[in-house]
């Protein structure tokens, strides 16, 4: 997919590595959108624009069709923007990173007050003080949640059903699964790999159950 990336960043007067540490991603995942090896969505567009100085609109090539169907800075600020910005107007990490979340034995979880890292903070978690994130590890959520993806979790949100959770349980391991229901007795959750099925988890087991908003690529 062409676009305007690499232009509007040598314009801005950042390197691919700069770019990368602002939008919160990697180098290669620049270089990739950059040759159009993988495709500029607007969640992309939305990550990048802020960093930039421009409107997502403006990362798209001159097609009128595909300019006119992008959106404005204005058409989706302040709660989709996904970047905070700290002191002189920079990003900033103020999102502590609690440990990781996998779908298999021995899954490590972090108390909230231990952070391994910070991280940017998404705009649906802005304002959200106990808001946190932690890594997904395995492949058991394949292929919404993949190994290394950054998982955004607002813990004052209750879990719906359909939604995603990362589930706390009391000897201190954590998964990330689909939930599903919960009762007094079981907690009902859903995997997709190796194969999808459905599962319970005693109540009494479980110490949290944290929604997660929103995820980063990893890759």
């Amino acid at each position: 997919m062409n676009n305007r990336l690499a232009e509007l960043r040598r314009h801005a007067g950042l390197t691919q590595d700069q770019l990368a540490e602002r939008a919160g991603t990697g180098r290669s995942q620049i270089v990739k959108l950059e040759r159009g090896e993988r495709r500029l969505t607007i969640d992309w567009m939305l990550r990048l624009a802020g960093p930039l100085g421009c409107d997502p609109k403006d990362l798209l090539p001159a097609d009128p069709a595909s300019v006119a169907s992008a959106p404005t800075l204005a058409e989706v600020a302040p709660p989709l923007l996904p970047w905070a910005l700290g002191p002189g107007g920079q990003p900033a990490r103020d999102l502590p990173v609690c440990g990781a979340a996998r779908g298999g034995a021995n899954a490590l979880f972090v108390d909230q007050g231990q952070a391994l890292e910070h991280v940017f903070r998404p705009a649906q978690l802005t304002g959200v003080a106990n808001a946190f994130a932690v890594y997904a590890v395995g492949d058991s959520m394949e292929p919404k949640f993949q190994a290394g993806d950054l998982l955004f979790i607002n813990p004052n949100l209750p879990p719906v059903r359909g939604c995603f959770v990362v589930v706390e349980l009391g000897d201190h391991e954590a998964y990330v699964k689909q939930f599903l229901r919960q009762s007094d007795q079981d907690l009902w959750l859903k995997e997709f790999t190796p194969e999808p099925r459905e599962f319970a988890i005693e109540t009494a087991r479980v110490k949290a159950i944290y929604r997660v908003v929103g995820s980063w690529e990893g890759r």
